[in-house]
């Protein structure tokens, strides 16, 4: 049976817990975990991505009810201890969530290009991003392994055993073909939850620390971001902001080194 639940490091280390983002698996984090030795890495596969089983009712995806879910497991593997979390694109919605609802569960919170900006900000509707997020799941397709793998590697200046793992859990074949793990269902009911039930209605309650590292690339909706990072900022008092110069959204996967550092310095100082 595959596990959906990985970790990295001396469990009598300082924990750092990652949450992924829409469409990507605890998998995804081996990298940087490995620039972060010094810690606990502690990553798991949210319902219906990687090897997580998916849910069936539509709501059980929003962010009230996902949170629930990550503290059951964060309990399950650690016990009622205090923690770091970590979250990518969506998952740092959710570190927000978890914190407005967990404050005494957390010591810190680290955003990784995610929880400032909204699909309002970037001029998306709900209507947009379901049909986009069905259009995807039905169009990525490979007819073999190998081609998927390539595929991959075409989108990374580098390849590495971590990150062919995590691609791997993303997928499974199908009917002879190379098919994303999540499911139009899951996808469409996490976006139906992103407006739902919106950061911006929580964040005037998350206390603690928190850092935002933040992407530089595409260098078109900088004004977008800085208009959100100060709101943010007026939002949670606690904030520190920290750029990667020349990265894209999944800075982690394309920076691990720096990310990991500015990490480090943080939680070091937090």
């Amino acid at each position: 049976m595959k596990q959906n639940i990985y970790q990295w490091g001396d469990s009598q280390n300082p924990t750092l817990i990652f949450l992924h983002g829409l469409g990507s698996t605890g998998q995804a984090f081996g990298e940087l975990a490995k620039h972060l030795s010094e810690y606990h890495i502690v990553t798991f596969d949210l319902p219906g991505h990687g090897y997580a089983k998916a849910l069936e009712e539509e709501k059980a995806y929003f962010p009230s009810n996902l949170i629930e879910n990550i503290e059951e497991t964060i309990n399950q593997q650690l016990g009622y201890t205090s923690h770091y979390l970590i979250g990518h694109s969506f998952g740092a919605d959710l570190a927000l969530h978890y914190a407005a609802k967990y404050p005494k569960r957390i010591k810190g919170i680290i955003l990784l290009d995610g929880g400032y900006l909204s699909p309002k900000d970037l001029g998306m509707s709900l209507e947009t991003e379901l049909q986009a997020i069905e259009k995807f799941c039905d169009e990525v397709r490979f007819p073999s392994w190998d081609v998927f793998f390539e595929s991959e590697k075409e989108e990374l200046s580098r390849w590495s055993v971590e990150l062919e793992e995590a691609s791997k859990a993303q997928v499974k074949e199908q009917d002879g073909e190379i098919r994303l793990t999540i499911s139009t269902f899951t996808g469409q009911s996490i976006i139906k939850g992103i407006y739902a039930e919106p950061v911006t209605d929580i964040i005037a309650q998350v206390h603690c620390p928190a850092l935002l590292i933040r992407a530089t690339k595409p260098t078109e909706i900088n004004s977008t971001r800085k208009k959100s990072i100060q709101i943010l900022q007026t939002r949670v008092k606690n904030l520190a902001i920290e750029p990667i110069t020349d990265a894209g959204h999944d800075i982690f996967r394309e920076a691990p080194k720096d990310v990991a550092k500015k990490i480090r310095t943080w939680v070091e100082n937090h």
